[in-house]
């Protein structure tokens, strides 16, 4: 994982500048996210702590959390002990990817007493423990038992203890000689994969740049690499980790401008093959790396139940829509009956009853060609007929209604498509709740959380508000309810409406006056706002249709979000996350 012992270190350095500052108030997301507001001097930091299994960090933060109406257990357990504590700092466990943060503080007696805050950033085992006197562990964000570990226990009341060590050397302890010795064992081995297997503290990314500084190559291995240079990035490597030299913060980004990987130090392995961004403090690359990330990673695990109802809402009507298209092809052939029955009509002299085929003269071909035809033998010639004309009948009225079930089923995967979009979009938990509301009012309540009678914070403002460059004004719906309310209410008859072709976004409406025709610039930027808020926010040249919202309209009992139009024109636009996220109104 990027966030490896390096970054750890340059972190702690930077919240090591808060020392001395109170603990303001304790907030948690969810059992793994916990927020700490530091205020010193007038000033307030915002300590983000992840110890969820996907994306677990430390990192001063300025995003804006949407916080549970009910804090959990664990932050309760936080706020007793740390509410008005003073932080004294953080340190790392060596090499480890674990820092205890320690807190000054009185006990219920009004006793000082000491508090830690462990962290522990190791993937699936990530783990946030509050510690007491002695180490004493009092509450965990993750309790493990011996049914989980049979090598080590955190329940509260035992004392704490760092994970079993690997069977690597802490890279703090190592020396010029030791590493040339531990590299003349291995001169054959690949340089990236002896540094992650023989020491402590090291990622696959770092292992590979210092491969690759030492000698030219990612992959090669260490008989390549000059010493001289491979011991002078080792040996800063433990400086940093010493807290001896400054980070160099970087996020690298790939062909499309999404983050693909960061580092506490300056990335040159992948040359000018994808760009780079230096920031100023380790936070500040953390929040760019997992602003998106982060973001899908706590809607993913607060909306499970929404996660697993559009996946199997989606296998259900896909395999109806299979069944369906196969119906459709065998009732399209009710016109081969009906050619069958005229041919037998055409042909009665020469049948009689008993015969179970016959060869008959096809007179509806200008060549008129012999066709063999099947028969009833238990039935008479005209009673064959009428035999085919039935199945015909029956074929025909069939393909209506096959044609409408799948219909009905495209319009159900599209709206269902519409909530997976919203649902990838959402920022918290309101806006997960509205979702719930929507999806119960549309008829599966049964597959999502209980919400009615449940009080939830609104959704304020209802609409995502931009300005284009020349002051136009730009509301964008946050899912199904919101769009049809922002087209259907809030949107006059004047205004332009705008949204993705063909595909599931939300409703993006520009206001403007009575026959007022904005420049093409801010229809461009309306058109990308609309682009970026879509399923197509990753395409190239994406088309998006727009018209006066007078030309709008919804059918009646039509599932949210569904409009209908006619007279629209249409934009090709390549979605810009940026422009757009600058365009936003606070």
């Amino acid at each position: 994982m990027p966030y490896d012992a390096g970054m750890l270190a340059s972190v702690c350095m930077e919240i090591n500048s808060c020392a001395g500052a109170r603990c303001e108030k304790i907030y948690g997301i969810g059992r793994d996210e916990t927020i700490i507001l530091l205020r010193n001097r007038g000033e307030t930091k915002k300590l983000y702590i992840n110890a969820g299994s996907s994306t677990p960090r430390i990192a001063f933060s300025n995003d804006a959390f949407d916080m549970p109406d009910v804090p959990p257990n664990f932050t309760m357990m936080l706020r007793k002990h740390l509410n008005g504590a003073i932080f004294d700092g953080v340190n790392q466990f060596g090499s480890e990817r674990a820092a205890a943060f320690v807190f000054s503080t009185r006990d219920e007696m009004g006793f000082a007493c000491e508090r830690k805050l462990i962290v522990e950033i190791m993937n699936k085992y990530s783990n946030i423990i509050l510690c007491g006197d002695g180490d004493k562990i009092l509450a965990a964000s993750r309790l493990v038992d011996f049914t989980t570990s049979r090598l080590r226990q955190v329940l509260p009341g035992m004392k704490y203890e760092l994970p079993p060590p690997q069977n690597k050397k802490d890279v703090l302890s190592v020396s010029r000689d030791d590493l040339f010795r531990d590299a003349s064992d291995a001169l054959d081995m690949p340089a990236d994969k002896f540094q992650i297997r023989s020491y402590t503290g090291f990622s696959p990314l770092l292992s590979r740049e210092m491969a690759y500084r030492a000698s030219g190559h990612t992959d090669a291995k260490l008989i390549d690499c000059d010493g001289g240079r491979l011991w002078a990035e080792f040996s800063r490597f433990q400086a940093v980790l010493r807290g001896e030299a400054e980070a160099e913060p970087t996020v690298i980004y790939d062909e499309n401008g999404r983050p693909l990987d960061f580092s506490f130090i300056d990335i040159i392995e992948y040359g000018e093959k994808y760009e780079k961004k230096h920031f100023s403090t380790p936070s500040e690359a953390i929040a760019e790396f997992y602003l998106e990330r982060g973001r899908i990673d706590r809607v993913s695990r607060q909306g499970h139940d929404i996660v697993k109802l559009i996946a199997n809402a989606k296998k259900r009507i896909e395999r109806k829509l299979n069944i369906l298209s196969e119906e459709l092809e065998n009732a399209k052939k009710g016109s081969e009956y009906k050619k069958i029955g005229d041919i037998i009509n055409s042909n009665l002299y020469l049948l009689k009853r008993g015969m179970r085929e016959a060869k008959l003269v096809d007179y509806y071909d200008e060549a008129c060609p012999t066709v063999k035809v099947t028969l009833n033998e238990r039935l008479s010639p005209s009673d064959n007929a009428q035999h085919y004309y039935k199945l015909y009948s029956k074929c025909k009225t069939s393909e209506v209604m096959t044609a409408e079930q799948l219909a009905a089923a495209k319009s159900e995967l599209a709206y269902i498509e519409s909530v997976e979009d919203a649902f990838m979009r959402a920022s918290g938990e309101t806006e997960l709740t509205e979702l719930r509301r929507e999806l119960a009012s549309a008829g599966y309540g049964k597959s999502v959380k209980a919400v009615a009678g449940k009080k939830v914070k609104k959704s304020l403002p209802m609409f995502v508000t931009y300005k284009t460059t020349n002051g136009y004004t730009v509301y964008c719906g946050k899912n199904n309810l919101s769009n049809d309310s922002l087209t259907m209410k809030t949107a006059r008859g004047s205004d332009f409406w705008f949204h993705v072709k063909g595909a599931a976004g939300s409703h993006v409406i520009m206001l403007c006056e009575h026959d007022e025709d904005p420049p093409e610039l801010d229809f461009t930027e309306a058109a990308m706002i609309a682009a970026v808020n879509s399923s197509q926010r990753d395409g190239v040249m994406v088309p998006v249709d727009y018209t006066r919202v007078k030309n709008i309209k919804k059918p009646s009992g039509s599932k949210p979000g569904f409009v209908t139009y006619k007279t629209n024109w249409s934009a090709y636009v390549t979605p810009d996350r940026e422009k757009v996220d600058a365009l936003k109104q606070k």
